[in-house]
């Protein structure tokens, strides 16, 4: 079992989308949104999600209290998530997206829809903006349920791709150009360390009670790659490419 597994309890890729169904009795009593979440997973379990009404926006005043308008925009980002899991169910990631792009245009504090947002990037390989989507789920919402997991299959993605940039070129050269800068250390190397460096500093993670600072998760990376590599030289390698990050 990899380390990922045995420090997270988790025996595979994330496989599901978040749908968000507001509570409009809650919203109304606290004067904001509130969120309950389903999930849909891609074994087949049917799940039944109550879609809002297409016509229900369209029916909300176009002005009133604020309260009135944080739940209208709400309502509005619900939709285009739900819209998204159709989409996603489809095949049709692009489009999935686009889609919850557009809702959060409009409702931006939607930790939902910035979550979804990020595993779907991370389904695509677009790796950078599935970690910039993801910690502005937990940057809007501390407690959002899902995208700690999908950090997690992120994490193991990178390791992956650490792994086929020091097979494949190295991570330090011995003259800079192309793919190594000025001090000869490999760009998308240090890129992808500069990626897990911002995942530390948020303190999502744990060991036991210990938050994985940048220094402690960078340090556990390198000694991944290096045994999914099969080399342990790779680590000393990987350290020195990644000097100065997260410093």
């Amino acid at each position: 079992m990899s380390f990922w597994s045995k420090m997270f309890s988790k025996n595979g890729p994330a496989t599901e989308l978040a749908v968000s169904m507001p509570s409009t009795s809650q919203a109304l009593k606290r004067g904001a949104p509130m969120n309950g979440c389903f999930s849909w997973r891609r074994n087949g379990s049917a799940v039944s999600l109550n879609h809002s009404r297409r016509d229900s926006v369209e029916a909300l005043p176009a002005q009133g209290p604020k309260w009135f308008e944080l739940l209208q925009t709400h309502v509005i980002a619900v939709q285009s998530n739900d819209r998204a899991v159709r989409l996603f169910r489809e095949g049709r990631l692009d489009d999935a997206i686009a889609e919850l792009g557009r809702g959060l245009e409009v409702s931006p504090q939607y930790a939902t829809g910035h979550s979804n947002l990020g595993f779907l990037h991370l389904r695509k390989g677009q790796l950078d903006l599935a970690v910039t989507c993801l910690l502005r789920a937990l940057e809007v919402d501390p407690h959002q349920q899902d995208a700690p997991d999908h950090l997690v299959d992120v994490l193991s993605a990178l390791i992956d791709a650490l792994a086929q940039i020091g097979c494949s070129d190295g991570f330090l050269s011995t003259r800079p150009g192309e793919k190594f800068d000025e001090a000869n250390r490999h760009r998308r190397a240090r890129a992808i360390g500069a990626l897990i460096a911002e995942i530390g500093q948020r303190g999502i993670f744990k060991a036991g009670d210990r938050p994985l600072a940048s220094d402690l998760l960078m340090e556990i990376v390198i000694n991944n790659v290096a045994q999914k590599m099969g080399d342990s030289r790779e680590a000393i390698s990987l350290s020195s490419a990644w000097s100065g990050i997260g410093q």
